[in-house]
């Protein structure tokens, strides 16, 4: 894997990236259909997760701006907003891109009911590829 260069590495990094977030568009997939009575395209759920973690990740950045030198800018108070963060964002993505059958936009509680459990599902990977890492004493 040494030779395989910049694009190799990409594409293995993209491999895995679409391989950890694929569960959670699955299951985001099935939420946005329980709420609309449609099921969207994988792609469409596979694009919504992937959006929703980049949105996440320019609002954990903002929010770790915005709280640094307060008590909510490490610990479980930062970790309870970055979850938060990371709801709010993918629930503005199944508002963008996972409309109901007659093409509107779901209304905000029902985005966001419809993202929590991909959300959790998301974290909870987060979380026990943090031990993994630990267990083989990369991280």
């Amino acid at each position: 894997m040494q030779t395989a260069g910049p694009v190799g590495w990409g594409l293995a990094l993209l491999a895995i990236l679409v391989l950890g977030l694929a569960p959670a568009a699955w299951l985001l997939r099935a939420q946005v259909a329980r709420a609309v009575g449609a099921r969207p395209a994988f792609g469409a759920a596979l694009w919504t997760v992937l959006f929703g973690a980049v949105l996440w990740a320019m609002l954990a950045v903002t929010g770790l701006i915005a709280t640094n030198g307060t008590a909510l800018g490490s610990g479980a108070p930062f970790a309870a907003l970055a979850v938060a963060l990371s709801w709010l964002a993918l629930g503005v993505g199944v508002r963008l891109y996972l409309p109901d059958p007659a093409g509107a936009k779901l209304a905000w509680p029902r985005a966001l009911w419809a993202a929590l459990p991909a959300v959790a599902l998301l974290w909870g990977e987060a979380v026990v590829l943090r031990q993994a890492l630990r267990w083989f004493d990369i991280g």
